[in-house]
């Protein structure tokens, strides 16, 4: 018996060393569960458009991610994710494993490096900026150069090639193609450039005798980029960002445009910092952008993003990071929002004209990996004051949050 164990255990040996000189293979991954609880998010209305309409409500939810990083010995890659049970409880208990996405991949793609390059194909987790993508999705074919100052990629996207709505003979389709730039200028200061050509060719429908008619649907082709700087000066943080996106790709009737300013410096335990800025002509900006009751960035955000369509934002922003220790740490926000539309509007419209955000929370370092969190806003909105005869509520919406997360 212990010569088979002895046997069992070399053999077991040699298929590790073996494995380990052709790849390398890392697990790694985060979890969490988060108590919610929201309260008026749809302002004492109805019909509140682009808003969170749940008026009251609390739940829990949970979620588990893997992330699987591989690569070959000659320097090939592979990296993607694995999502579990990302759901809302709803006490039904083992009935979840009958749900068909219990399970799924969140991104996969690999890489091949040719020379200085190396050439990625397959579903790719896309950052670019918070204020303009962050936490994509897209199906790409890219080339990728980087060192230790540059960091470029050419891209081929994606973006409709199958039969729907817009092209039911599938065959043509939606593509973009686009440069990401990242460079270091020197050990302050680094700059971010992303431009895109979307070239919408979905160009037909079908009449019930299956002859060719017109257009079904607008043309989405444009250009959408954006310019970002990040630097520092005399321990002073700065970070400035530039937006467009193109009228066809947005589907308005002018091209939108966002920008913004954001200042921090350390003090010390304290950090605050202020931003400041706009959304023109539709601009809206991606959910990671924003604080806890504007933007998507936590569960407890009334209106999922900074900036709206047919609407145009300016807002002033100052935060406050506070380290009470090396375990606590504070966040607090006050957000003040004007919102400008359309004046040719009913009304009876619910037509925003301010926003203000009191937000804060609190994070706290139960142990290297693992963190508690709790987070509590209120947002209070003011609508164009046209709108008071006709019955338009003004409740202020409260949200707050308990978070427990863990990185491994």
């Amino acid at each position: 018996m212990k010569k088979v164990l002895a046997a069992g255990a070399a053999l077991l040996m040699v298929g590790s060393i073996a494995s380990a000189a052709y790849a390398e293979v890392n697990l790694s991954g985060d979890a969490r569960v988060r108590y919610v609880v929201k309260s008026d998010y749809d302002f004492g209305n109805n019909d509140a458009e682009g808003k969170d309409l749940t008026p009251d409500v609390n739940y829990f939810d949970s979620r588990i991610r893997i992330r699987i990083d591989g690569k070959a010995k000659g320097g090939a890659f592979v990296k993607a994710r694995l999502r579990m049970d990302d759901f809302r409880w709803d006490g039904q208990g083992w009935g979840a494993y009958k749900e068909p996405k219990n399970i799924w991949v969140d991104y996969g793609y690999l890489g091949v490096p040719v020379g200085p390059v190396a050439i990625l194909g397959g579903i790719v987790n896309w950052d670019v900026t918070k204020f303009f993508q962050w936490d994509e999705r897209p199906t790409v074919a890219a080339l990728n150069y980087k060192n230790d100052t540059v960091d470029i990629y050419g891209l081929w996207i994606i973006e409709d090639d199958d039969v729907n709505a817009y092209d039911n003979q599938d065959d043509n389709n939606m593509r973009a193609y686009g440069i990401y730039a990242k460079a270091k200028v020197n050990d302050d200061w680094s700059v971010l450039a992303y431009g895109l050509y979307n070239d919408d060719q979905r160009d037909w429908t079908e009449d019930a005798d299956g002859n060719l008619v017109s257009r079904n649907g607008e043309d989405n082709s444009g250009f959408l980029g954006t310019l970002h700087v990040d630097g520092n000066v005399a321990g002073l943080s700065l970070q400035g960002e530039v937006a467009y996106v193109a009228s066809d790709v947005q589907g308005t009737k002018n091209d939108g445009w966002g920008l913004y300013a954001q200042a921090s410096y350390a003090m010390g335990a304290m950090t605050p910092s202020l931003s400041i800025g706009a959304t023109r002509d539709s601009y809206v900006a991606d959910g990671d952008f924003g604080w806890l009751m504007i933007g998507d960035i936590e569960p407890i955000g009334v209106i999922k993003n900074v900036g709206e369509v047919g609407f145009d934002w300016f807002w002033i922003a100052p935060s406050v990071d506070y380290a009470v220790s090396e375990r606590l740490k504070l966040t607090g926000n006050f957000v003040w929002v004007n919102v400008d539309t359309n004046d040719d509007l009913g009304v009876d419209v619910n037509r925003l004209a301010k926003l203000y955000e009191i937000s804060g929370k609190a994070v706290y370092t139960v142990s290297e990996g693992a963190s508690l969190m709790l987070g509590l806003g209120y947002l209070k909105p003011d609508f164009d004051g046209r709108a008071d005869g006709a019955g338009v509520q003004d409740d202020g919406a409260f949200g707050g949050m308990a978070m427990m997360s863990l990185k491994f």
